[in-house]
């Protein structure tokens, strides 16, 4: 039977009021077990890479950052902003290394021109040359002369024009020296380079037994290099010719030249003494400047001294040196 007081059944001071369920279900338990948390994905390497190597090297780091992208949208790994960042400084600092450079390189080429345009400036001017027709103003006068030499019974002799040649003088035993015992030969000159030649002889006879004479030469050469080119094939025939050299003449004469070493004389002129045994001795000297070549010979009777006649060729080759410009 049941209970009056409780239609339901279930008895209302009992100690478990809530123990009953009328709809049949199971009591309440408390709450349900916890699940574990969703673990994030790591964060991509080449991102964090790529913000470092931006300081480093930005090249690199803009790479890493790309790569990190690339790999990021594959994964769905995290570190998308941090690659956008390091590309971003990195693309930063490589613009700012290109900018620098192009201002280094333009701030180089400046100084450059700045540096070149002096040197420019203060280069020497080319050498002056002396054109064939002013070869004469180059030699002395007769008072010039007689005022070096200190004869004054000099008189004016023969010009010249053009080299000599010795074909019509007769046979020398040794051909290198022909440039040797006489100014201005053919076989001592590189004919084809010279474009222009004066000579002029100055004599003195009035005592037979001392007789002088002075022929002082001037050769232009078309620039200056080869009349310095011809000063030293001139003075290596002197190194070579030193002692005897026999000529022949058509006539059947031998003469025997005696060539002595040569010398320094100083301002670039260099002397030899050349003798005629039992009849003559000569000083000869020559110099070059600029595109012109000259060759002085002072000659007298083999009675006289070679020192009292050394002083007046060297004057008058330092005449010459004075006269052409530069």
């Amino acid at each position: 039977m049941g209970n009056p007081q409780d239609p339901f059944g279930r008895n209302p001071f009992s100690s478990e009021p809530f123990g009953y369920d009328p709809f049949g279900g199971r009591p309440y338990g408390g709450p349900p077990e916890d699940y574990p948390e969703p673990v994030e994905p790591p964060v991509n390497t080449f991102a964090t890479l790529s913000v470092v190597f931006a300081f480093l090297f930005a090249p690199a780091g803009a790479i890493l950052g790309h790569l990190g992208l690339a790999q990021i949208r594959r994964t769905g790994e995290r570190g998308r902003d941090r690659a956008v960042v390091g590309m971003a400084l990195s693309y930063v600092f490589i613009t700012l290394a290109v900018i620098a450079l192009v201002g280094w390189a333009a701030v180089a080429a400046i100084k450059s021109n700045q540096h070149a345009a002096p040197s420019a400036a203060s280069a020497p001017p080319p050498e002056p040359t002396v054109a064939p027709a002013d070869l004469a103003g180059l030699l002395p006068g007769l008072p010039d002369v007689k005022r070096i030499t200190g004869d004054q019974n000099l008189a004016t002799g023969k010009t010249w024009d053009r080299i000599a040649s010795n074909s019509r003088e007769g046979h020398i035993d040794r051909p290198e020296c022909w440039g040797s015992i006489g100014p201005g030969d053919s076989d001592a000159y590189q004919v084809e380079a010279v474009f222009g030649y004066r000579a002029a002889e100055f004599t003195d006879t009035s005592n037979a037994a001392n007789s002088q004479q002075v022929v002082a030469s001037v050769a232009a050469f078309r620039e200056p290099a080869a009349a310095a080119k011809q000063l030293t094939q001139l003075l290596s025939g002197w190194r070579q010719c030193g002692g005897e050299v026999k000529v022949t003449l058509p006539s059947g004469q031998i003469l025997t030249f005696s060539v002595g070493p040569p010398t320094d004389a100083g301002n670039g002129i260099t002397t030899i003494e050349v003798e005629t045994k039992g009849l003559r001795r000569s000083i000869r000297a020559i110099a070059a400047k600029a595109n012109v070549v000259l060759d002085v010979t002072l000659s007298f009777a083999a009675t006289g001294t070679t020192t009292e006649r050394s002083k007046p060729a060297v004057g008058i080759a330092n005449y010459v040196l004075g006269k052409i410009p530069g």
